[in-house]
């Protein structure tokens, strides 16, 4: 009788599929293992259905999880697990247990936690359970026995080609098309980053390391999912999809090659987009590229310095003129409000958001508030200087790690500058239609001289739509 595995995508706001447990599950042995997709967006009481699943000869069940809120309903389902099943062991991975292992492990309900790249790890730490083995030894996990903590060495990160392709049967692909609104099919292509941003934790967790599938496995897995589920759109959850221009090549030659009939979307740095030379940049837009996301961060030089992104402003308008020439809209990231930075700086990188969004109306801002997370430089020298960090499960369930929050180092004043702008600029150079028309140029009067007083616009949007919380 094979063993079952409980996998548990916790409540969260984002509707994207689960691959970091598709990633898991489908590495595998299918004649060892019944492994068990549920997720707690789709469904109404989850534990129905893992109470159900564990009876089955269970073995294992494991969650993954993000800071912020979906820690709530990790810790909530873990507990009723526990409650159920004393003897079975629970176990979580993602990108806040492989940060906080000690803290997660704090909570009664953990076992276990996985750190970093996890399909083999997982596959090894549950035929030791089947072997009813020891943990002793086992690389890249943190755990717990008998009230005593171990830390096991940590796993070197593995080319990702070596990994069994994605079993979307696992999951309800159905389902989550629903949830996003149209008929997109989510997948990974690479994993890791090969930069060092200071601000972000990649650098941490992946150790500047990078590996991608290669183009003639991506043409064939998504022709062969594109015959199943007949998607329209591809969305591309890598760090960085272009980070090697001869590969991004080759893989929109293999969709063109297979005529797939879909658009996609990548991430792309914005010093990539302008090592792209055009017969990629026409190749890419041929093969159906839609929208590239770019982390523009900053507006000056020196803050693009001093987070350490390694590009340069006119990178970031020359990869714009690109997206231009070729039709492919940009959703560009901006950060404000880091330590030390003045509000010059802020002014001039909303200076910069605002030539930006003149250049097209297909390019979408979003404006984050910068709020430390440790695994990079800044959070390591806020440290040093004695910022205080969450230091519970609890207080960092509460966490909001996109930034939608104001920031501690911005004062009011700007504050308010900076989300009025934020609402004015979506509304002024979006495209122009006859209904919205007065709107839009009153808007884009407001944005032009920095006039924000009695923002009704705003306020009457916002009590008709609220805004939707990140985290």
């Amino acid at each position: 009788m094979k063993h079952t595995v409980v996998l548990y995508n916790p409540e969260a706001v984002f509707y994207t599929m689960p691959l970091a447990l598709l990633a898991i599950g489908s590495v595998l042995d299918a004649d060892k293992y019944n492994v068990v997709i549920i997720d707690g967006r789709l469904e109404s009481d989850p534990m129905i259905k893992i109470n159900a699943a564990l009876q089955n000869n269970g073995v294992c069940f494991a969650t993954t999880v993000l800071t912020g809120s979906p820690i709530k309903d990790a810790v909530k389902i873990s507990r009723a697990v526990k409650e159920k099943f004393p003897n079975m062991p629970v176990v979580w991975g993602g990108w806040h247990p492989s940060l906080f292992p000690k803290q997660t492990l704090d909570e009664s309900s953990v076992d276990v936690v996985i750190k970093g790249q996890g399909e083999n790890t997982f596959k090894e730490l549950l035929d030791r359970y089947v072997a009813n083995v020891t943990l002793e030894g086992l690389k890249g996990i943190y755990y717990k026995a008998n009230g005593v903590y171990t830390e096991n060495a940590e796993r070197i990160m593995e080319d990702i080609n070596n990994f069994a392709p994605f079993n979307y049967d696992l999951i309800d692909v159905k389902g989550y098309m629903n949830l996003s609104g149209r008929k997109q099919l989510d997948y990974i292509s690479s994993q890791g980053c090969r930069f060092r941003c200071s601000f972000c934790a990649d650098p941490f967790m992946y150790k500047r390391g990078w590996y991608g599938y290669s183009p003639e496995r991506m043409g064939v897995e998504i022709e062969l999912l594109w015959n199943k589920y007949k998607f329209e759109h591809i969305h591309l959850q890598d760090e960085t999809f272009f980070t090697n221009s001869k590969r991004v090549k080759a893989v929109a030659e293999e969709f063109i090659k297979r005529k797939l009939p879909v658009s996609w979307f990548g991430t792309m740095r914005a010093d990539q987009g302008v090592r792209l030379d055009d017969e990629v940049w026409k190749l890419c837009k041929e093969s159906g590229l839609e929208r590239v996301m770019i982390g523009m961060e900053a507006g000056t030089q020196e803050m693009l310095d001093w987070m350490q992104k390694d590009i340069k402003l006119e990178h970031i308008y020359e990869a714009a003129k690109q997206c231009i020439k070729y039709d492919i809209a940009i959703n560009f990231s901006i950060i404000v409000g880091f330590p030390g930075e003045t509000d010059e700086s802020i002014s001039e990188t909303l200076r910069m958001v605002k030539e930006l969004r003149k250049m097209s109306s297909k390019f979408n801002m979003s404006i984050f508030y910068y709020k430390p997370y440790p695994g990079n430089k800044i959070a390591d020298e806020l440290l040093t200087n004695g910022y205080r960090f969450n230091s519970t499960l609890e207080e960092w369930s509460n966490f909001d790690y996109v930034g939608t929050k104001k920031s501690e180092w911005i004062s009011e004043e700007k504050i308010r500058e900076i989300e009025n702008f934020k609402f004015y600029q979506n509304m002024a150079y979006n495209d122009r239609t006859p209904a919205k028309f007065l709107f839009q140029e009153f808007a884009k009067w407001r944005i032009e001289n920095k006039i924000y007083h009695f923002p009704i616009e705003r306020k009457l949007k916002e009590w008709l739509k609220p805004v939707q919380k990140m985290s």
